[in-house]
């Protein structure tokens, strides 16, 4: 296990994902807004220190609730990265459960465009409002597979590897509630990364490329054509990133191979003034 993990949440306003938070965090950090006209516009975090481990929660702004421009809101919501730098992280997607066939069909797009095309590879789908799917003549498992009957929403399933949880954020037995947060905590730690310079690097080009589009195109919805445009950036840009870091590599390869000579031919001056040039030739190739 990690020694600290934070788990971001992303999901429709309403779904759920304030009370998740107080779940995990097993206190009431975060105010549950049930009336629509309330939403948050900025990430929020909190932490809590559990079974010797910092768990921190960062709750994000409703992403189909967006009150005018989209693009303002996934900008907020991109925002949640600020707060794990660069620590490992898990995104927990909060459904809820009686309202499957009414998430947006680009829900993965969405958060492709945010924080890359591999992002549902760390995801974990939260099916909220257990005790109200109990109360149905289908069990939650059948309601999980009834998804099977929408395309896009079995594809959303498949890409998070079927991961998922149901809970009741209110579910009054302790042992339950515990039982339930070490399923979530067991599941984080099989996916959280530790990134490092990726954090810098990588999520740095998604968020310049949203960005740059986001004083050109206004509105609640994005089209086809800019989800289109803005995968096709991100593409170029990842290849870019790619050769860059494999000339940085190549580079400092031949360096450490360079030094040695140098030391053997000229010395340690001409090893000094070796060592500062390979940097600034690396970053010339990025």
């Amino acid at each position: 296990m990690t020694s600290n993990i934070c788990f971001i949440l992303i999901g429709k306003t309403g779904a759920g994902k304030s009370s998740t938070g107080n779940f995990i965090l097993r206190r009431s950090a975060f105010v549950c807004r049930y009336n629509s006209v309330y939403f948050i516009q900025e990430a929020e975090a909190h932490s809590v220190k559990l079974d010797n481990r910092i768990v921190t929660v960062v709750d994000t702004p409703g992403l189909f609730d967006t009150k005018g421009c989209l693009f303002r809101t996934l900008t907020s919501v991109q925002s949640s990265l600020d707060f794990v730098n660069p620590g490992p992280y898990c995104f927990l997607l909060v459904i809820k459960v009686e309202k499957l066939t009414e998430i947006e069909h680009y829900t993965a797009e969405l958060l492709k465009i945010m924080f890359g095309p591999n992002v549902l590879e760390k995801t974990v789908i939260v099916f909220t409002h257990e005790d109200d799917a109990a109360l149905s003549v289908k069990n939650i498992e059948d309601l999980v597979n009834d998804l099977d009957k929408n395309e896009s929403l079995k594809a959303l399933l498949d890409e998070c590897g079927r991961r998922y949880i149901t809970l009741n954020n209110y579910e009054p037995n302790e042992a339950i509630r515990r039982d339930k947060l070490h399923k979530v905590m067991m599941m984080a730690d099989t996916l959280t990364i530790d990134w490092n310079g990726y954090y810098e690097e990588r999520v740095g080009i998604y968020r310049r490329i949203l960005a740059k589009h986001s004083d050109d195109w206004k509105g609640e919805h994005l089209t086809e054509k800019q989800v289109r445009i803005i995968k096709d950036e991100q593409k170029q840009e990842e290849r870019k990133y790619m050769i860059s870091s494999r000339v940085t590599g190549a580079l400092a390869g031949a360096g450490i191979g360079l030094l040695g000579v140098a030391t053997f031919a000229v010395g340690p001056v001409a090893v000094v003034a070796l060592t500062a040039a390979i940097p600034v030739i690396a970053k010339h190739f990025k």
